[in-house]
This record gives structure tokens, C-alpha cells and sequence, in this order.
């Protein structure tokens, strides 16, 4: 009787497996396992998977080759380059020769790349693309699917629902906390991130990182404007360019499309002259992007919009409190200020100024308070939505 128990059990459960697919494994970091060398008299391998965004290895003098040798298949590769990579190519070494694939430029400087399962592989440049060639980190997966770690960024499309509108990398979590785990995260809104100004090199991948924390898909625009502190705006705007500024806020307004914009406090918040901007930038292209005559060459590249709702940080009037504290499923039930916070953690490079961190609700900087600041659909009623009045969105949590 016993046996004929076993049999059974043993029957039910290989019946089991041939209706039940394996459940996928997560692909492993074999990064640690890796031989990786470099053929260049600059810059040491180390820095290549040393973890430290700031570091960077770049090919500027002799070949410039990276070299990559496993003893487990590599089925994936993660490059932060340091900056968005022009043309190069990919050699893989399969059954005893060397295939090569080319890869064109690309738009992202975070990119994942597929393997056939590889032991060895190279990384060069192509053509006169050799002056740039660097990478900050590489990442090599063994198999299984990717992890939701790796950034797997899309472009943005020429209609999102949120335009997110900040300085500089790190104010998207200081300033605005919830808002980017909330719409983007948790309700998956089409959201398009844009930075005035990247400033060095590393915070772009700081950025990057911390986007991808709180669950923006889209590839952020990052503003063509160096970094200049100020503490006036008449400072900033003849710094950067009057015209200048504002074409590039209108463009922002008429390509991506938002229904509702976010920005900075008219204020500067601590008084910084390139937060002042960006809020008078958004202000200026809430009724400049609908007017055809304003700008002509961006309303014939793509048309005119009407934004339907704008909100600044810490505007005096028609106030709204969000809600930055509700559990979000998406987040294992997290907060979207814990997200933040989170994300913050990634802008290692600005942990120096001890007087920055992410806002909180009781702070004269707080993250949860903002103004409609121009509306064409009406006053808030409730005052903890962005997308109140928008009948097509979804709430907020």
C-alpha cells in the first residue's frame, strides 16, 4: 500500500511538471566571476565593475578593446557608458570564431545588450567613434530572465499624460517625492522626466538610476544648459538665454504633449536661480506652446498644445496637499516618499551637502505641497490628485 502511494505521488507530480511550466530564474550578476581586461594605457578594468558610478574607464590612448572571459555562458550585458554610445561593435566568440555585431548610435547611455551564451566576448569602437568610447559600469548576466534591475528604457512617444520639469539631478526626489513613484510607478501614466541641466557626467547615470527606482520607463530629456548657480532669476535668464530657455520649454510642451506639467517653487525653493526658472519657463510655455505665432518652427515640427493643468512647487495659491504616504502595490507597498528616499540614495555625489534630502511633509521645502498654478479645467475640489478634472485618468491612490 505504501508503494503504491510513492507510485502515485511520484505519477501526480511528473504530471505536474509536464502541465506547469518552470517558473523562470532571475539571470545572475556573474560580474564577480568575470575576467575583464583592457587593451588601453588609460584608466584601469577595476573601475568597470567597481560600482562607483563616478568612476569611469574610457580608451583614449592606444587600442581600446575591453575583453571579457567567463567560465559560466554569458547571456546578458549591462553597459553604463559614459555617454550615450555612438557607433561600436560587439565580438562574440562562438565555436571557435568570432562573430561581430555593429551597433549604430543610441539614445541611451544605459543600455542592455543579449548574449548567445558566450564564454568570451569583445568591446570596440567603430570608425571615428574612438575619441568617446568609455563606460562607467558593465554588468554580466549569466542565464535566466533579466533583472528588473536592469533599465530596459523606451523613448518617450509624442502624447504623455505627465511632464515632470526640474533643475537639476536629485530634484526630482527632493522636491516632488511621491509624484514620480506615484503616476509613473504605481499607475503606470505615461511620464516624461526633463532635466535643464545634467551638470558632470556621472549625474546622468545618477539620474538614471534614481528614475528607474521609482518606475519611469521613459528616457528623460536632459536639457542642452550647463549648471550655473544663481540666486536671481534675471541671473539665470541672461546666463542661459532668454529665447533660448523658452524655446526650449515650448518645444518640451508641443512635442511630448503633457495633460499636466510639474515644476519648481517661483521661489527657487532654497532661493536657487535655475529652480526660478524652471518655473517661470513652464509658466511662460502654458500659453506660449498653444500659440502658433510663438516659436513657429517647433509649432510646425509638432503642432501647437493646450497643457490642461499646471502645478508649481510650493505655489501660494489654489493650494493642494498630496498624499505622498499611501502604501503602493507596486512597491511591494511602500510609499512613494519612501521611494523617493530610495531613489535619493542613488545621487551619491550630492551626500556631501548634508542640508539636502527629500523633503518631508513638515519641512518649509515640502515635497507634498504645491499650487494649480494655471488650470483650463477648473479649480481642484479635492486637492490630492494632479489629474483631478481629467476624467480619462486614473485616481491616485
Amino acid at each position: 500500500m505504501i508503494m503504491k502511494k510513492i507510485v502515485c505521488f511520484l505519477l501526480a507530480a511528473t504530471l505536474m511538471m509536464a502541465v506547469v511550466p518552470a517558473l523562470a530564474l532571475e539571470a545572475r550578476d556573474i560580474t564577480a566571476e568575470c575576467t575583464i581586461t583592457v587593451a588601453s594605457k588609460s584608466g584601469l578594468a577595476k573601475r568597470l565593475y567597481d560600482r562607483d558610478w563616478n568612476s569611469y574607464w574610457s580608451g583614449d590612448t592606444g587600442a581600446k578593446t575591453v575583453t571579457i572571459k567567463s567560465k559560466e555562458p554569458m547571456y546578458g550585458l549591462y553597459v553604463g557608458w559614459t555617454e550615450a554610445p555612438r557607433s561600436w561593435a560587439l565580438e562574440q566568440k562562438v565555436g571557435g570564431s568570432w562573430e561581430k555585431t555593429v551597433f549604430e548610435p543610441a539614445p541611451f547611455q544605459h543600455m542592455y545588450y543579449p548574449l548567445e551564451g558566450v564564454k568570451e566576448l569583445r568591446l570596440k569602437p567603430e570608425g571615428k567613434s574612438k575619441k568617446w568610447f568609455g563606460m562607467e559600469e558593465i554588468f554580466v548576466l549569466g542565464q535566466g530572465e533579466v533583472p528588473a534591475w536592469v533599465q530596459q528604457w523606451q523613448l518617450p512617444d509624442s502624447k504623455c499624460d505627465l511632464l515632470v520639469l526640474f533643475a537639476h539631478p536629485d530634484d526630482e526626489t527632493l522636491f516632488f517625492a511621491g509624484a514620480l513613484p506615484t503616476y509613473a510607478g504605481q499607475l503606470k501614466m505615461d511620464v516624461v522626466a526633463a532635466v535643464f541641466s545634467a551638470g558632470a557626467r556621472y549625474r546622468t547615470s545618477e539620474l538614471l538610476n534614481s528614475l528607474w527606482t521609482m518606475g519611469v520607463r521613459n528616457y528623460p530629456v536632459i536639457g542642452p544648459f550647463h549648471d550655473k548657480y544663481s540666486t536671481r532669476l534675471e541671473s539665470a535668464y541672461k546666463e542661459f538665454g532668454k529665447a533660448k530657455t523658452q524655446r526650449f520649454a515650448v518645444e518640451l510642451y508641443r512635442k511630448y504633449k503633457p495633460d499636466v506639467v510639474v515644476s519648481h517653487d517661483v521661489k527657487g525653493e532654497y532661493g536657487h536661480g535655475m529652480h526660478r526658472l524652471c518655473a517661470d519657463l513652464a509658466l511662460y510655455a502654458f500659453d506660449a506652446a498653444a500659440d502658433a505665432g510663438k516659436y513657429k518652427e517647433s509649432a510646425e515640427a509638432h503642432g501647437t498644445w493646450q497643457v490642461s493643468k499646471l502645478y508649481l512647487h510650493l505655489y501660494p495659491e489654489n493650494r493642494v496637499t498630496m498624499d505622498w504616504d499611501q502604501p503602493l502595490s507596486a512597491f511591494g507597498g511602500r510609499t512613494g516618499f519612501e521611494m523617493a528616499e530610495e531613489a535619493y540614495t542613488h545621487h551619491r555625489s550630492q551626500h556631501k551637502y548634508e542640508q539636502f534630502k527629500v523633503e518631508p511633509r513638515d519641512s518649509a521645502y515640502s515635497s507634498y505641497d504645491f499650487g494649480l498654478a494655471r488650470t483650463m479645467v477648473g479649480p481642484d475640489v479635492l486637492g490630492n490628485d494632479f489629474f483631478e478634472n481629467l476624467d480619462s485618468r486614473v485616481t491616485a491612490p
